[in-house]
């Protein structure tokens, strides 16, 4: 999980990064650092909204703002809460000296049962919201008993009541709204977040109610500001919601707000529906909007100072940097700057992970030259020993406290020395020599020299064996990195874009006749031609089959053949398929299996899978005896061997890593046979691999071919001797391959090969299961009827790719 957070920040930095390589002039970049020191550090920001919402009013006389404001502010960001504290009873104060009085109370019993509540207010956010209307109410009921001449009615306990609970639903939402301005930006905004933060910018604006300047309402052209840069934003979705949001705020606040409500509404949903026009298009939206609902309320002396609210706010929106609209657009789901957010965020994620999967790809191929045989340890082991060195070592255990050393090495050095040369370099057929007639420890020395030679014989032999170990995993890293690294390269394909193409084959379907939603092309490489279909029904006669794919076949110049129909999940109806190159040969597997004695379990085991590339692998694994046990090391090598084919490692390289697995965790006689064949569905060539098992066969026609190969099973020895045999297989082919058990069973037929060769030439059917069925009921047959051993039988025919359904032509000509 460690890795995954720290690639998640890899990420972003990166793109913050990205972001930030655009060139930007000092002297904006220190304002702009300047201007965000202030606000949003040193409290300006705050100040300015307390104010705001200390005087928004709700139906004209209550203020139920203020406290949830004080309260977000105080959970979240404490060190702010004087200044907001300040702001809300200033703004409270411009309505009345009382009801700042009254702001300032709320915040006071708020603080004082904080000071009872403070681990619940902090767990949970019900019990914060429920302090909160428990203050309003309180201070609320103690203002009017005495601001009002007469007693609390059950009138003024009703409206107690909703100021109370309106000012602890706000506290919830204030919660969520409060992003922007405590800086907890979140990467993507979810609709009730957008919701909640439209009701914190409405609230705030319903505190400029009253102001206007030159006969323009300030808090109109603010609204109208904040409906089309939603819209501009994200479209017509959010702009209404924005509008329609704001409004219905407006209208709590007063009554006579009514008719802004629709402006802001239809403002918002034109605007969004002009967005492709960019800011001129919103505007139009705006002034139709206001243009439409002036008319419509017949509201004639008021719709020239609207007209001028709304041209006010499009002049605002003109003078925004684009780069704030875009940067608020990548937060909203569904505008385009999201999306090319999260595609570039994806981008990342994919090359950060490509990269380090790169890097793992370098570890393993430089651990792979580190482990490789050079040519100078191969020489250093091919070079004979030093003569001198051998003599030296003889002479210091024999020689050196001989009587006659003084004799032998000063007196007659150059004698003495040709015969050591002679012993430590023997020659076949050689005669004796006449040193065992002066030397007084002839014996000793030859035996010396017989023990050097010995020595030596082993060391050589067990440097080959390190220097083969040492190849051996050096080939098994060289795998894992070529793995690896073909893995990164199919991480850093993208998925092309195909919109001309899919229109066209969208196009052409339709024209046909064939309803179709959708055409989404994955691939339009040759031979690995992958499209996905949408169709908005469920076929029952085969269409696709007959239809699409023949059709699909004609366009793309290529036999395309269904791969793969999922049906929708409900509420939606239809299904989708997949299409896909066919490969120019197809093969057909047939399997007859036999234990011993007639058991149930046998020590066979077998497998037939696609691998990726095109590729076709059928194997059959021996188990040495018979039964639970060895089935078990049959299914071992088997699904080793399968595993290691389909992640993507090469033949040999698997068998052998199979064998040397084996090798380390063998207790006993745990051996097992496998015979392997690669067959390749676009060129029909085969490899074949054969680790300790019998012949396989290809029939053609009346000829039948041997392939055959002799070596130990696996699990011997860590030095695997295997022979690898290639053939080109035709259309038609047969390839019969079996376990030992079938071959070495019959009692009375001298030459069982021979006689096999005979009854596959003999053959009157080619379906594979029939010829399995038959070669192993002939099998069993010639035993006497008795199974010695584990038998197994696998056939598979090659064929041409040819589909059912021929092409039908995209485009008729007639004429």
């Amino acid at each position: 999980m460690g890795n995954v957070h720290g690639v998640n920040l890899d990420v972003t930095n990166s793109i913050s990064v990205i972001h930030a390589k655009k060139k930007i002039p000092r002297w904006k970049n220190r304002a702009s650092l300047f201007f965000a020191h202030w606000m949003f550090h040193k409290g300006i920001l705050h100040l300015l909204v307390s104010i705001l919402l200390g005087r928004a009013l709700f139906l004209s006389q209550f203020t139920p703002f203020a406290l949830p404001m004080f309260a977000v502010i105080f959970m979240v960001s404490r060190d702010k809460s004087f200044i907001v504290t300040a702001g809300l009873i200033a703004g409270a104060s411009t309505l009345g000296i009382w009801q700042g009085v009254y702001t300032a109370g709320t915040i006071a019993l708020f603080y004082s049962a904080h000071l009872m509540m403070k681990r619940r207010m902090k767990a949970n956010r019900l019990v914060l919201a429920g302090v909160v209307a428990g203050s309003v109410a309180i201070a609320r009921t103690i203002y009017l008993t005495f601001q009002l001449p007469t007693p609390l009615t059950w009138v003024d306990g009703v409206m107690i009541g909703f100021e109370a609970i309106l000012a602890g639903i706000l506290t919830l939402v204030f919660l969520q709204g409060m992003q922007l301005m405590t800086k907890a930006r979140k990467r993507t905004y979810a609709p009730e977040e957008m919701v909640a933060i439209a009701i914190v910018v409405a609230s705030i604006a319903t505190g400029l109610i009253g102001w206007t300047v030159a006969g323009l309402a300030v808090d109109h052209v603010i609204t109208r500001y904040v409906v089309i840069v939603g819209a501009l934003a994200a479209g017509s979705m959010v702009g209404s919601t924005v509008g329609i949001v704001t409004g219905l705020v407006f209208c709590l606040a007063s009554v006579a707000h009514l008719p802004e409500v629709a402006v802001l509404a239809v403002a918002g949903l034109l605007g969004g529906l002009m967005k492709s026009g960019r800011a001129i298009g919103v505007t139009l939206g705006l002034m139709m909007a206001t243009l439409l609902m002036g008319l419509f309320t017949n509201q004639g002396a008021q719709l020239e100072i609207s007209l001028y609210e709304s041209a006010l706010a499009a002049l605002v929106l003109f003078i925004t940097p684009k780069s704030w609209i875009s940067a608020l657009a990548r937060h909203i789901p569904g505008s385009d700057e999201h999306v090319d957010e999260q595609q570039l965020y994806a981008r990342k994620v994919r090359d950060v992970t490509s990269e380090k999967v790169e890097k793992f790809s370098d570890m393993f191929e430089t651990l792979a030259k580190n482990f490789e045989c050079t040519d100078q340890e191969i020489e250093s082991i091919e070079t004979p020993a030093s003569i001198d060195d051998t003599i030296s070592r003889v002479t210091e255990r024999t020689c050196q406290q001989c009587f006659k050393k003084e004799y032998c090495w000063t007196s007659h050095f150059d004698q003495t020395y040709n015969w050591m040369q002679e012993l430590a370099t023997p020659e076949p057929n050689h005669p004796p020599i006449t040193w065992q007639k002066y030397c007084v420890k002839a014996d000793q020395v030859q035996e010396a020299f017989d023990e050097e030679e010995m020595n030596r014989e082993h060391q050589l032999q067990m440097k080959k064996q390190m220097m083969e170990s040492n190849q051996f995993v050096s080939n098994q890293l060289q795998g894992l990195s070529t793995v690896m690294k073909d893995f990164a390269y199919d991480l850093q394909r993208e998925t092309e874009k195909h919109d001309k193409q899919e229109d066209e084959m969208l196009q052409a379907l339709v024209d046909f006749g064939i309803h179709v939603d959708h055409v989404d092309i994955q691939s339009l490489e040759y031979g690995h031609i992958d499209v996905d279909v949408m169709l908005p029904f469920v076929e029952h006669h085969g269409e696709c089959e007959k239809l699409i794919a023949p059709m699909l076949s004609s366009i793309l110049q290529e036999t395309i053949v269904v791969h793969q129909k999922v049906e929708r999940a409900s509420p939606y109806e239809g299904m989708v398929v997949t299409f896909r190159s066919s490969k120019a040969y197809k093969v057909s597997v047939g399997i007859a299996l036999a234990a011993h004695g007639g058991g149930l379990i046998s020590g066979d085991s077998h497998a037939a899978v696609h691998l990726h590339g095109g590729k076709y692998a059928v194997a059959i694994s021996d188990g040495m005896g018979n039964g639970e046990k060895a089935r078990m090391e049959s299914d071992e090598t088997i699904q080793l061997l399968r595993q290691m084919l389909q992640a993507g490692i090469e033949e040999e390289l698997a068998i052998k890593s199979v064998n040397s697995i084996l090798t380390v965790k063998r207790t006993g006689d745990m051996y097992s046979t496998v015979d392997l064949a690669m067959i390749d569905l676009q060129s029909a060539k085969a490899k074949f691999l054969k680790v300790g098992s019998v012949p396989s066969y290809i029939k053609r026609g009346k000829q039948v071919k041997t392939i055959e190969a002799s070596n130990l099973p696996m699990g011997f020895f860590r030095d695997l001797d295997m022979e690898v045999l290639e053939d080109q297989l035709k259309a038609g082919d047969l390839l019969i391959m079996l376990s030992d058990g079938v071959l070495d069973g019959h009692r009375f037929i001298e030459n069982p090969e021979r006689w096999l060769k005979r009854q596959i030439a003999e053959l009157k059917t080619t379906e594979p299961q029939e010829v399995a069925d038959i070669l192993m009921e002939a099998a069993v047959r010639t035993s006497g009827g008795v199974i010695e051993d584990d038998m197994t039988i696998l056939t598979v025919q090659i064929q041409h790719e040819l589909p059912k359904w021929a092409a039908i032509p995209a485009i008729t000509k007639t004429g």
